[in-house]
C-alpha cells in the first residue's frame, strides 16, 4: 500500500509524465530523467538536460511518451552545459531585479516644447 501512495504522489511534481532516455554509446551508460518542460524545438529534463528536439526518437509508452536520445559523450556534455547555462541564466535574471525608478520632475525638454506650444496657441489666437 505504501509504494501505491508514494506512486500517486509522484505522479503530480511535473508537467508531463514524459521520460528522456539519453545512451552515451562511447562509454555505454545510459540515463533516464523526467521531462519538466518540452518547447517547440528542445526538451528540458530537470536542468540537467537540454536536447534538440529533433535528434530524439519518440515512442508511446503507458506512462507516456518516451524521448531516446542517442549521442556521444561530447554531445551529452555540450547539452548538460547548455541546461546549466539556461539555469543560471534564469537565476541571473531573477537575482538582478530592480525595482523600476520613478521618473524625475519634467526636464528641460519637456518644458521647452510646453512653452512653444502655448506660444503657438497664443499666437494663432491673436492673428
Amino acid at each position: 500500500m505504501m509504494f501505491k501512495k508514494r506512486k500517486e504522489d509522484d505522479e503530480y511534481l511535473f508537467e508531463t509524465r514524459d521520460i528522456l532516455i539519453v545512451f552515451d554509446h562511447e562509454q555505454k551508460t545510459s540515463d533516464i530523467c523526467t521531462i519538466t518542460n518540452i518547447d517547440q524545438d528542445s526538451i528540458i529534463a530537470a536542468g540537467k538536460y537540454k536536447i534538440p528536439l529533433l535528434d530524439c526518437v519518440v515512442t508511446t509508452g503507458l506512462d507516456g511518451r518516451n524521448y531516446f536520445y542517442n549521442a556521444p559523450t561530447q554531445s551529452i556534455v555540450e547539452t548538460r552545459r547548455l541546461a546549466e547555462l539556461e539555469k543560471n541564466m534564469v537565476l541571473e535574471q531573477i537575482t538582478a531585479y530592480r525595482p523600476p525608478i520613478p521618473p524625475a520632475s519634467m526636464d528641460w525638454t519637456k518644458g521647452l516644447l510646453f512653452v512653444g506650444l502655448f506660444l503657438c496657441v497664443i499666437g494663432l489666437i491673436f492673428s
